[in-house]
């Protein structure tokens, strides 16, 4: 077995990954600090924060010649026989330099910078850094400016990383960020005043390691401490982006990506990025609605609920018919649950699939392979970033357990010509969309076909007004549970918020309706139900998914997690990243 040495001690080497010194070291808990280097991006070695002793040990005579100068990290092969040192006084004080001279130029301001609390420079200052400040002359000022609507730049605290530049050259290929001058007039701009505006624009800011990029979305809101993280997933598509919800006394601030190789990389759209805005809504259904005299009037959830269940089960009783509509903003658990309670009333009842939402065609982003990217010191395999225009997350989750229940999946537009025919005494609709779900045309169709129309919603709707009975569900935000994205890969989201006033999670909705409270009913529980019941989700039967998900039913591998120790060493990388 390949093996490498650092600072004395023998260390094992991953079979089949390409692995630079910095990746390497990471893989056995020992940290090499660096700014430029990033798993996804070319490598430059500017930032020289990065720089170790390195020499080779003879296989024969197990001799070891170390190389007499510094080199980076970034750009040295980890192979076997390689000798590292990180921690000798050699290293420590080029360390301590490369701080002193970054930090030359910089602003004093971390207590009013946004980046304070997650800054790569305050902490390798502290780290790696001196206490005393050496240089007395007049620093270099730069100003402020806006490189788009969205994005500021504050040109006096960059440290001339270039991940942004080279971000919008390999990643977007839109280019608009360049390095303009030389020397310590050196500064960041974009190009003949084309402002960064490509649809994963945002990810300049995750990227910097330092508070030169900043959010103006988000800019003085919050301090970073105060935020709790949760581990979410982006429901503004069918991608399934794996992201970090960040919430403070019960209103949702930002969304930031979390590395997932079989999914989005590092990054996120700057779609989804701002979609937490929605769960912030003033204007999100708060109450329960009853229906009586042409007027609807507010009531508890139990109270709706139970006006919910003693007309479905007359209907039931007189035999008639239920159609449910499910919505593919549901998740798993919450389509399995819904669909069992309608079943179970009358296995003569429907399940079909509700409206899903498709605005314009895919947009996939195909990042450069040139330029370094898949050279021998990166292990990452560049992929495409795919942008779907099926504006739902679940359409393929929800449509497996439409399938198992009622052997097809029937479409919204073939279950509205059934409730126009009669078929139906009522029907439910769970909706939950992100966009309020305003076609009035079809809800007055489905008003006219049935006696009985219950809505359960986020938003206030044309078919809310004309319902029986309105109930609050849960938004994306507010809901716990697995999403099946365009690919087939099943993935668990956490939920970020309480429920709203007069809101209950959908979850504990149908299980009122199921009867299964007021016990707790845990979404990884259900999941583990399901897959025992439902063959597609089979890979799930142990109610607790992978870090990184898992494909269900016959949906292929993808080529990309091919290689041993390929999602431990994702998690390490994505721990490493500044």
């Amino acid at each position: 077995m390949a093996s490498i040495i650092i600072n004395g001690q023998e260390l094992a080497l991953p079979e089949g990954e390409k692995l630079n010194a910095i990746q390497a070291a990471k893989r056995h808990g020992i940290e090499i600090p660096y700014y430029c280097w990033h798993p996804a991006l070319s490598v430059v070695a500017n930032c020289r924060m990065c720089e170790i002793e390195v020499g080779s040990k003879d296989p024969k005579t197990g001799e070891i010649k170390m190389i007499p100068k510094l080199v980076p990290g970034c750009q040295t092969p980890a192979k076997d026989g390689t000798v590292i040192v990180t921690d000798s006084p050699k290293v420590k004080e080029h360390q301590r330099l490369i701080m002193e001279l970054l930090l030359a130029n910089h602003p004093l301001d971390c207590p009013v910078c946004d980046q304070a609390g997650e800054c790569g420079l305050q902490d390798y200052s502290y780290e790696y850094g001196q206490a005393n400040h050496r240089f007395v002359e007049e620093r270099t000022i730069k100003p402020k400016k806006d490189v788009s609507d969205l994005i500021q730049l504050n040109q006096d605290r960059c440290i001339m990383c270039t991940r942004c530049v080279r971000f919008t050259r390999e990643i977007t290929q839109t280019g608009e960020l360049q390095v303009r001058q030389r020397g310590h007039h050196a500064e960041i701009d974009v190009f003949f005043d084309e402002p960064v505006d490509n649809p994963l624009a945002g990810n300049v800011v995750d990227i910097c390691p330092v508070g030169a990029l900043l959010d103006k979305d988000f800019l003085h809101t919050q301090r970073v401490w105060f935020l709790a993280k949760h581990d979410s997933i982006c429901t503004r598509c069918s991608t399934g982006c794996n992201i970090s919800a960040e919430e403070n006394k019960g209103q949702l601030w930002r969304f930031k990506p979390r590395a997932n190789p079989l999914v989005n990389d590092f990054w996120i759209c700057d779609e989804g990025r701002y979609s937490y805005i929605h769960a912030n809504d003033q204007h999100l259904l708060s109450s329960a609605y009853l229906k009586s005299g042409g007027n609807h009037t507010a009531v508890g959830v139990d109270a709706a609920l139970k006006s919910v269940s003693q007309t479905l089960s007359l209907v039931a009783s007189d035999g008639g018919k239920t159609i449910a509509i499910l919505s593919p903003f549901l998740t798993v658990e919450e389509a399995y649950l819904f669909a069992s309670y309608i079943k179970g009333l009358n296995s003569e009842n429907v399940v079909a699939l509700g409206p899903v939402p498709v605005e314009g065609e895919d947009k996939t982003i195909k990042p450069d392979m040139v330029n370094g990217r898949s050279g021998d010191t990166s292990f990452i395999v560049p992929r495409p970033f795919t942008i779907h225009a099926e504006k739902c997350p679940n359409r393929k989750g929800v449509s497996a357990v439409l399938e198992h229940f009622e052997g097809e999946v029937i479409d919204f537009a073939a279950a509205v010509a059934r409730v126009e025919s009669g078929e139906f005494a009522a029907v439910y609709l769970a909706s939950d969309s992100i966009d309020p779900w305003d076609d009035e045309p079809i809800a007055k169709k489905l008003r006219a076909g049935a006696k009985h129309l219950f809505v359960q919603d986020v938003n206030v709707t044309p078919i809310a007004h004309i319902a029986d009975v309105v109930i609050a569900g849960a938004t994306f935000a507010e809901k716990a549970g697995c999403y099946v994205n365009a690919d087939g890969r099943l993935q668990y989201s956490e939920a970020a918020l309480p429920p709203r006033d007069g809101s209950l999670p959908d979850l504990d909705i149908f299980a009122i309706l199921l009867g299964r409270m007021p016990a707790p009913v845990s979404s990884r529980d259900v999941l583990k139900e399901l897959a025992s019941v439902i063959p597609a989700f089979a890979v799930a039967a142990s109610g607790k998914l992978p870090e990184f998900g898992v494909l269900i039913g016959d949906a292929e591998t993808p080529a990309a997690a091919v290689g041993a120790g390929f999602q431990d060493a994702w998690t390490q990388h994505r721990g490493a990243q500044l």
